[in-house]
């Protein structure tokens, strides 16, 4: 099982590109339910790290992110899919219905929306994991920053690997 805690150094060092704003990472424990088996429903634990203070995002394993959103993503692949998250029942999912898969978490996240009873999300597909966070929060503009951080970084070894 892929250990997220193993890639803080990477969330660290992007500390460094923004120091205004330090991301405090947390670890915790999910589950996991994928409707769509044709066997019966799959449920598993897999371990999440959630980022404050704002706390309105969460990363999980790229396998979870891609089954959350029924489409496989290529190695590399970058992505914005939009979500949902659940507040009273605590999940992300792509719809309403109870045949799409859901990530439960243990906590509600913070929210923009003034209902209550749901907020957009948004899948984040890029680098070695998907970042699922509630739209219009700080930890979006973060994700984006990130995602762009990556791709100045790809560059930058692409150059020197053709020097």
């Amino acid at each position: 099982m892929l250990k997220l805690s193993a890639y803080r150094p990477l969330f660290r060092h992007a500390q460094a590109i923004n120091s205004a704003s330090i991301r405090q990472l947390s670890d915790a424990r999910a589950r996991f339910i994928d409707p769509t088996i044709t066997n019966g429903p799959q449920e598993r634990e897999l371990d999440i790290t959630i980022c404050g203070p704002s706390a309105s995002s969460v990363i999980v394993e790229p396998g979870v992110g891609s089954k959350l959103v029924g489409k496989q993503f290529a190695e590399g692949e970058k992505a914005e899919v939009p979500l949902k998250f659940f507040h009273k029942t605590r999940h992300f999912a792509k719809g309403d219905d109870a045949t799409c898969p859901r990530l439960y978490i243990g906590q509600d996240l913070a929210s923009n929306v003034s209902n209550g009873t749901s907020s957009p999300a948004i899948l984040f597909r890029f680098g070695v994991n998907s970042t699922l966070t509630i739209k219009g929060s700080r930890n979006e503009d973060e994700a984006r920053v990130f995602a762009g951080a990556l791709d100045g970084i790809e560059r930058s070894f692409n150059r020197l690997k053709d020097a």
